[in-house]
């Protein structure tokens, strides 16, 4: 009895939130959107194809640095992410993890090496490989942070190149301001 009570609230619980979709009604006879009609949506809003001026922003090189220095020490890539660059943001994080778990290994052959020996040959020669294994793991880490710093801002000049924007130094009234251009 209590197999089929746990089928039968299995089933309820997974089955019930797919269903809700297909119950539920539309609020309005306008083919079931919630989303009010604006006719600017045709141009620029969600549905459209079209870039408005308020979600062009570009990239700052120097925040694109400043973000691949601080939060990228703990998330490599972070600096290409803000850039765009989601490739290579992608390859540093990899490398990243793959370093980390190279490490941890080298970190258990110094600390453990009888669950090793057999395949190096000995508990000395397995402290010995697990030495150079954890500094090549640690290599892979820093390697992978100094590569996000160091394009992280080509990554953002780039983005800024792709989209044709442009920072500006202009000056109206006398009083110098900075200005992002974009051509349409």
């Amino acid at each position: 009895m209590s197999k089929r009570c746990l089928v039968l609230a299995f089933l309820v619980a997974f089955l019930f939130p797919c269903a809700r979709p297909l119950l539920a009604q539309p609020d309005d006879s306008s083919g079931g959107s919630n989303m009010p009609y604006k006719p600017s949506y045709r141009y620029y809003g969600p549905e459209s194809g079209n870039i408005s001026e308020s979600d062009i922003h570009g990239k700052d090189p120097i925040v694109a640095t400043m973000f691949a220095v601080l939060p990228g020490v703990f998330v490599h890539g972070f600096g290409n992410y803000y850039a765009g660059n989601y490739s290579f943001g992608n390859h540093m994080l990899a490398m990243e993890i793959f370093g980390a778990g190279v490490s941890l290994w080298g970190y258990q052959l110094v600390h453990n090496p009888g669950a090793w020996s057999s395949y190096f040959g000995g508990d000395d020669n397995t402290q010995q490989a697990g030495y150079w294994i954890k500094a090549g793991g640690l290599g892979l880490m820093v390697l992978s942070w100094i590569g996000d710093v160091a394009t992280a801002s080509d990554s953002a000049i780039q983005y800024n190149r792709d989209h044709e924007l442009n920072f500006k130094l202009e000056s109206s009234f006398n009083q110098p301001k900075v200005v992002l251009s974009c051509r349409f």
